[in-house]
């Protein structure tokens, strides 16, 4: 076995860091720099296309979750008169003239006006049409006609081809994706499995859409929502039901996306953007830290809206009926779940935002604590491990204990640190500011961080390299990337690597499995059952967010030679560019690989990041990152980034550096000395889909992409051009080993 839980501790030789005198002018530039560059980046169909539904189902119709004797169909009618009138019909042929279920259903605004019903008692593995009719005589109104195919029984040995896509962002965008889909794929595909960003809360973040376009939101309830961005021209962020209802209404509305759930059941689990950019628990992030963003209260306003307008089971009763209760909302959240879907194929849908803890660097972490001390290095990592590092690491001193031989030092540090938390708190007081600096020098803090404070208010610093030089040293919050009070850069995004990881090391060196448990204790024992005990020949599992490393090493010597010769020394380290995904629980990770090496004919399919990726994770285990449908680019908001930034935008030959992104994403996973996983393809400026095909030998993934420029022009009623702007590429995995193409 190459993977060893001992190599999440991180490597022994970390790269000393750079603490200059300058605050302000170096390590800003190292750190806050690279921030702006890569902070944005986490914000962070036929040939002929039908209009959208009109009169009383304007969002059409949907199915999803297929079972072998049951699929769940939905709609929504629009302000009823008759809420006892409307029947679903489920037939073989598409006349209706052999109907098999059929069911009369209760519409009622507690629902939004949505329905969600079971129909039971079908054949696996068949193919029906399904309408709701609504009324009778003269005042009758029928449905569009959906069509929907039930899953085959675990021992039928059939071959399954699926689509699967993820971030959908509609502001703005067109779905020339889907309008690929559909054009493609009439007949041929079983089922689409949708990794989560449905929506996007919010109605016109500058960093990444357009609300000027004719594709926008506007809430009718902005008081119920949270304003953000400018007060003079502001936007804002879902939070009411209203909200959340009236963006999943939006988005329905939009033709090829209604056809994508006319044509293919579809199996969903969600990711943040059904809640709020980078969320955790009921717990947002738009503030970073400046005020408490938990709000059970809005974690259930969107769990309700999705249950309600996404076709999945859970939301649907025992009676088979939609049933949206307290019973299955936040914080009784669960919606990981499995499809057996034949002998070949066993579909495992993961929950990677309802248990998960908060990141490992909170945004507001003060940047000077010392976050691992040297005992407690030398306890997890031993005497010899810690005396090779200790040069790299940060000292230190006990702020209380020589605040109470110094006052007047802790008094003009803490009065220092104050004026730097109401700078980036304009709402705090300079009462609460001192209060709250104080009550961070009460313990280890990092004397490159008070050095560099007492430099940017132009203060002598107190701790000299003398000083310096008999300390304790350990692992500071600086020293992992982390310059402001309140930031996502250092936190959640934007860390240096190796005292990451070693940091991440020791939390679980010292505290178990509690501050990296993504999954959850049940939903991690759940996931273990259903691998190691599912007989199928796949084990496909959907994860939302990426299991693959996304490492920028500008120490790796196959990207030294690339960069321009003006690129700056403070620069060239290991980047973790976001915590958020599976890098930032690195331990979790490793424990989760070693569940899934148990369970041969395991794969991963992943979404969120809005860039294609191939991956080898080593032991036969592979994952696939297909690219988004229209969300904004992970390399074009690189690109802005770096360009538009004030240091970095003016090194000759920047560009060319940006240009070769995905080069530098899989160069610095190749004979990685931190980290076991290769890149094997990535494209970082497309949209598009993927389509698996799977057999009792072999599984395969196309990946079908779209230059990114596209995606704001509508081809909806062009099939012909936007066929010949997609390009495919295909993988395939047999015995084991992976090879491009068939």
């Amino acid at each position: 076995m190459r993977r060893s839980f001992d190599r999440g501790l991180g490597p022994c030789g970390l790269r000393a860091p750079v603490h200059p005198p300058s605050f302000m002018e170096v390590m800003m530039r190292r750190w806050m720099s690279l921030a702006i560059v890569f902070v944005s980046l986490f914000v962070l169909f036929s040939s002929a296309v039908p209009a959208a539904a009109a009169g009383m189902f304007p969002a059409s119709v949907a199915s999803g979750d297929p079972k072998p004797d049951s699929v769940i169909l939905w709609t929504r009618v629009v302000d009823p008169a008759m809420p006892d009138a409307l029947v679903v019909e489920v037939a073989t042929d598409i006349d209706f003239t052999d109907v098999v279920f059929n069911e009369q259903l209760t519409v009622n605004a507690d629902n939004g006006w949505c329905v969600k019903v079971r129909a039971t008692g079908l054949q696996p593995y068949t193919t029906y049409y399904y309408r709701f009719v609504y009324g009778s005589g003269a005042a009758m109104e029928t449905s569009p006609i959906g069509r929907t195919k039930t899953a085959p029984t675990p021992d039928m040995d059939v071959p399954v081809r699926f689509a699967v896509v993820y971030c959908q962002d509609y502001i703005g965008r067109y779905y020339n994706a889907y309008a690929k889909l559909l054009d493609d794929h009439d007949e041929d595909i079983d089922f689409v499995v949708h990794l989560g960003d449905i929506i996007y809360e919010t109605t016109g973040d500058p960093s990444f859409q357009d609300p000027s376009s004719e594709r926008k939101i506007d809430f009718s309830d902005t008081e119920g929502a949270i304003e953000l961005g400018d007060p003079d021209d502001p936007y804002y962020a879902a939070a009411s039901l209203s909200n959340y209802r009236e963006i999943y209404e939006t988005y329905r509305s939009d033709p090829v996306y209604q056809q994508v759930h006319e044509r293919w059941p579809m199996i969903v689990t969600w990711d943040d953007h059904e809640f709020s950019n980078d969320a955790w628990r009921a717990t947002a992030t738009y503030f970073n830290g400046r005020s408490d963003e938990e709000s059970a209260e809005r974690k259930r306003n969107a769990e309700r809206a999705f249950f309600e307008w996404v076709p999945t089971e859970v939301g649907v009763g025992s009676d088979g009926v939609i049933d949206i209760n307290d019973g299955i909302l936040w914080p009784n959240t669960s919606i990981h779940r499995d499809y057996p879907y034949g002998s070949n194929l066993h579909l495992v849908l993961t929950d990677s935002r309802t248990n998960r803890p908060d990141h490992l660097v909170p945004e507001d972490a003060f940047p000077g604590a010392i976050a691992a001390d040297e005992p407690t290095l030398r306890a997890v990592l031993t005497d010899p491990v810690v005396d090779v590092i200790r040069g790299s690491l940060d000292p230190y001193v006990d702020m209380g204990v020589l605040g109470a031989r110094l006052p007047i030092l802790r008094q003009t540090t803490a009065t220092i640190a104050a004026q730097a938390y109401m700078a980036e708190n304009p709402a705090l007081g300079f009462t609460d500011a001192i209060r709250l600096a104080e009550s961070q020098l009460t313990g280890n803090v990092s004397t490159s961080y008070v050095n560099a404070l007492y430099a940017a208010a132009g203060i002598n610093p107190p701790f000299t390299p003398e000083i310096q030089a008999m300390l304790p040293r350990g692992v500071s919050f600086l020293f992992m990337g982390k310059t402001d009070m309140y930031s996502s850069s250092g936190s959640r995004n934007i860390l240096f690597w190796d005292p990451f990881n070693l940091y991440a090391g020791v939390l679980w060196g010292t505290m178990g499995s509690v501050v990296q448990n993504l999954l959850g204790d049940q939903q991690t024992a759940w996931l273990a059952g259903v691998l190691t005990q599912s007989p199928a020949t796949w084990k496909v599992v959907g994860n939302s967010i990426m299991m693959t490393p996304l490492l920028v090493d500008f120490t790796h010597p196959m990207i030294v030679p690339l960069l321009p010769p003006d690129f700056p020394d403070t620069f060239r380290t290991r980047m973790l560019l976001t915590a958020d995904q599976w890098d930032g629980f690195p331990q979790n990770r490793l424990e989760l690989f070693g569940i899934m090496d148990m369970a041969p004919g395991t794969v991963v399919i992943s979404g969120d990041i809005h860039a294609t990726f191939v991956t080898d994770h080593g032991e036969g285990l592979y994952e696939f990152t297909g690219p988004a449908v229209s969300s904004g680019t992970f390399g074009d908001l690189v690109e802005r980034a770096v360009l538009g930034h004030p240091i970095l935008g003016q090194i000759p030959g920047i560009e060319d550096l940006v240009a070769m992104l995905p080069q530098l994403l899989q160069a610095s996973t190749i004979d990685s000395p931190v980290t076991d996983s290769t890149i094997l393809y990535d494209r970082t400026t497309n949209h598009g889909y993927m389509v698996m095909d799977v057999t009792g030998e072999t599984l395969s993934a196309t990946l079908q992409e779209i230059d990114q420029d596209e995606v704001f022009t509508d081809y909806y009623d062009d099939p012909a051009t936007l066929d010949g702007l997609f390009t495919a590429t295909m993988f395939t995995v047999e015995d084991g080993v992976i090879r491009p193409g068939p």
